[in-house]
């Protein structure tokens, strides 16, 4: 089955009963892969994304329509290896507890397999090898190996880090953060390009904040859609989200604008002559595992289009260690490696001033 151009997260689902129909109604739509997890929607063993995806799926109408894929991590969902806790998938990092996670999440599913399986939340060298111990999470997926069809990773590393966890050739998709304020790893789209893999871009509405703005929400949609190679990881709720993606996949065709088109459009939205960082990636990577251009695109969304959306967004997020502002040291490494020679310090100063209250 041909992965669909759009595709299903299952991660901000509200309820069972709107997560079965928000779920259907996209499977109905033509979009045929869905991205659960262990620790998605939980509220209990019971009531979380897993068993909710398991319920819209098991109808042959709709299993034989969809694949499905779930995961788990060595790490504890930044920047570190993590203590094992089975109910949310982290620090999964032996044999027997690779099995524990199959058992869990295939039962949670109602299913006796999943088509693909994912190396989850890691983004360092560091808990890549800890995945490739022996007797660690890669030999656990292989003694597991009649419970998964293909195997992917999902990351929010910098574009080296990435390039690197796939020439290990272990991988057949890439989940990474990718948006119209956040292309920094664009060459990891290139790559894998080249090397037939398929990228899933997730947080295509930068965390959701973009939805605030019927503009960007459509330009942040049809670039993705633009890009060759690129699956949009769409996180539903309810129904008239799933109509609204149709809509965009429907009238493509009509649309006459470029991906770098529409990347200039929103540069124009900007109205600024500051200078300003365009989240080219260049920078990195940064000793504190700070993915500039992806922390300054918020800055950039409340300072320049005067969103405060994306500062609540950006507090909302500071889980995620590449948005970690307040770590930078002002070793002054992005500074000097900045093909548009900006003072990254000083926007990094101000962004901080901003956006941290």
């Amino acid at each position: 089955m041909d992965m669909s151009k759009i595709v299903i997260g299952a991660m901000r689902l509200d309820d069972r009963e709107s997560a079965v129909a928000t779920m259907r109604a996209a499977i109905d739509a033509g979009f045929n892969y869905i991205d659960t997890s262990p620790c998605y929607c939980r509220k209990d063993e019971k009531e979380n994304s897993e068993t909710w995806v398991g319920e819209a799926v098991n109808h042959p109408d709709y299993r034989d329509r969809v694949m499905i894929s779930t995961k788990c991590t060595p790490g504890n969902g930044g920047l570190e290896i993590g203590d094992f806790q089975p109910e949310g998938g982290f620090g999964v990092r032996s044999v027997d507890q690779v099995s524990q996670m199959f058992d869990q999440s295939l039962t949670r599913l109602g299913l006796d397999r999943v088509d693909y399986y994912h190396l989850w939340t890691t983004h360092t060298a560091e808990q890549f090898a800890e995945a490739r111990k022996p007797g660690g999470w890669f030999d656990g997926v292989a003694a597991n190996k009649d419970k998964w069809d293909h195997l992917g990773v999902t990351t929010h590393g910098d574009p080296d880090t990435i390039i690197e966890f796939l020439e290990s050739g272990k991988f057949e998709t890439v989940t990474m953060p990718l948006n119209v304020i956040n292309t920094t790893r664009l060459r990891v789209v290139d790559y894998c390009r080249e090397n037939c893999i398929k990228v899933i871009a997730m947080n295509p509405l930068a965390g959701g904040f973009l939805v605030a703005r019927e503009d960007l929400k459509e330009l942040a949609l049809r670039y993705l859609m633009l890009l060759e190679g690129v699956h949009v990881l769409i996180g539903f709720t309810f129904p008239e989200h799933v109509a609204y993606a149709k809509w965009i996949e429907e009238t493509m065709g009509q649309f006459d604008l470029t991906a770098e088109q529409i990347l200039q459009r929103v540069n124009e939205m900007m109205d600024t002559a500051e200078p300003r960082c365009t989240a080219c990636g260049y920078c990195l990577p940064c000793p504190e595992q700070i993915t500039v251009g992806a922390a300054l695109s918020y800055y950039n969304a409340y300072k320049y289009l005067h969103m405060d959306e994306a500062k609540e967004a950006f507090n909302a997020k500071q889980w995620e260690d590449g948005l970690r502002l307040d770590k930078c040291t002002y070793c002054g490494l992005c500074e000097s490696r900045c093909p548009n020679q900006l003072p990254v310090g000083d926007i990094i100063r101000k962004a901080q001033e901003a956006l941290y209250d």
